[in-house]
């Protein structure tokens, strides 16, 4: 069962990094207020983009490791390399939503009143 949630999370960011890499900018709804956005531009898309490729390549090559059945401490230069891609998806991830804007959002709609409610 792990291994199967393991392995559709490392599908799921490979696509959704593909995915962002064509789509260009968007915007991110607040969670706590639906009326602001976080904007992404296109060189913000294309770092996320970049860190979910990452993290699916982390992931990819731990997975490798383990279905060969290697111990995940053994290899100095596997760690040393795990180690880096870790960190460059964290360092691509924290320069997406620094070079992000917080907006206004232009999908959100205010609530109406209800026709009904008001008889």
């Amino acid at each position: 069962m792990m291994r199967t949630l393991s392995l559709f999370v490392v599908l799921l960011s490979g696509l959704a990094g593909a995915w962002l890499w064509m789509r260009g900018e968007f915007y991110l709804p607040n969670r706590f207020d639906l009326s602001l956005a976080t904007h992404f531009g296109t060189t913000a898309t294309r770092l996320l983009a970049a860190a979910l490729l990452c993290l699916s390549a982390a992931g990819a090559s731990f997975m490798q490791r383990m279905a060969q059945g290697t111990r995940a401490g053994a290899d100095r230069r596997w760690q040393i390399r795990h180690f880096v891609l870790i960190s460059l998806c964290i360092g691509l991830f924290t320069a997406a939503f620094i070079k992000a804007e917080v907006s206004l959002n232009p999908d959100y709609r205010a609530p109406g009143r209800d026709a009904t409610a008001s008889n």
